[in-house]
């Protein structure tokens, strides 16, 4: 059997008054009485083991949830609808066609060009300025001196000196004669267009 204890007096009185004072009631161990069985070496009771059973356990700390982020959709390709390929191919056709007819409407609109018709078929016998050379003199209002009528004018360049004769007058018989080898028929190399506006050129361009 275990061996006895004695408690000390002071320290039973000591237990007493904080018990009083805790309100915890009931009788202290008799004053007679001071053992205390000890308790080293004795066997836990088998509430203990119940108790131990039922202490909380320490939830385990759960892992912080992955968020998963998924792939951004590519956005789906666009094709080229079938009947765009004609039409890129045709394009470049057409617009050849368009500023074609947009410039023969333009030099339908302007007419010809007195000036570049003169240069190119009149300058080498009545100089490049109209001032005469192996043909007479044109500008300075000369021309108007020579025709009076504009239409003997392009009478004049339509026929040339052969639709004449040589030695006969034109336009004014007191200034125009035909010379040997003089005037050549511009009918058939230049249109009506191109010859009016050649005699618009001389009566007021020059």
């Amino acid at each position: 059997m275990p061996g006895v204890t004695e408690v000390p007096e002071h320290l039973l009185q000591r237990s007493r008054e904080r018990r009083a004072a805790l309100g915890l009631g009931g009788d202290a161990p008799a004053e007679g009485s001071s053992a205390v069985p000890a308790t080293t070496g004795a066997a836990p009771a088998s509430g203990a083991t119940a108790d131990a059973a039922e202490a909380p356990v320490a939830a385990a700390v759960a892992p912080e949830p992955v968020v998963v982020v998924p792939p951004r959709p590519r956005p789906p390709r666009t094709r080229v609808p079938a009947w765009v390929l004609p039409v890129l191919v045709v394009l470049p056709v057409w617009a050849f066609f368009y500023m074609g007819a947009f410039g023969e409407r333009e030099a339908a609109a302007t007419g010809p060009n007195g000036a570049q018709l003169f240069a190119t078929n009149c300058a080498s016998c009545h100089g490049a300025t109209g001032g005469g050379g192996a043909g007479p003199a044109l500008a300075k209002g000369e021309a108007k001196l020579t025709f009076p009528s504009e239409a003997d004018h392009v009478k004049w360049v339509h026929g040339g000196s052969e639709s004449v004769g040589v030695g006969n007058p034109y336009g004014d018989p007191a200034r125009g004669r035909v010379a040997k080898g003089g005037m050549p028929a511009f009918e058939g190399a230049l249109t009506d267009a191109q010859i009016a506006a050649i005699v618009k050129y001389e009566r007021e361009g020059l």
